[in-house]
């Protein structure tokens, strides 16, 4: 039960628990996502290339963060959708949030 209790804590801490990560995907991923940009792909490029470095290494450092919480993919989704107001949904590409999320995470790595 306290998972479930503090993924709800999680989500409603959202914007001042991982506010990099709330501008990536709110701002990004809105409502009208879609409209601005072709592919999610897009869009994360879009945000790689228009923030701030320093926004997007802490956009990666959140996104580890919640990757290292080993939540489920429901709690994911939760977190996504609820918490972040993220308006793309993984699923209608055939991949999890969790894989999804992953995938995130190795393009907001610096090239080296």
């Amino acid at each position: 039960m306290s998972g479930i209790a503090d993924m709800d804590s999680r989500i409603a801490a959202a914007d001042s628990e991982f506010p990099a990560l709330f501008q990536l995907f709110g701002g990004y991923f809105h409502q009208d996502w879609r409209q601005e940009h072709a592919t999610p792909a897009a869009a994360l490029t879009a945000f790689i290339e228009e923030a701030p470095p320093e926004a997007v290494r802490a956009a990666a450092a959140e996104l580890q963060q919640v990757l290292d919480l080993d939540a489920g993919d429901a709690a994911l989704t939760r977190l996504l959708r609820e918490g972040f107001d993220c308006n793309y949904r993984p699923e209608e590409d055939g991949m999890t949030p969790s894989a999804w999320l992953r995938a995130v995470a190795a393009r907001l790595q610096p090239a080296g």
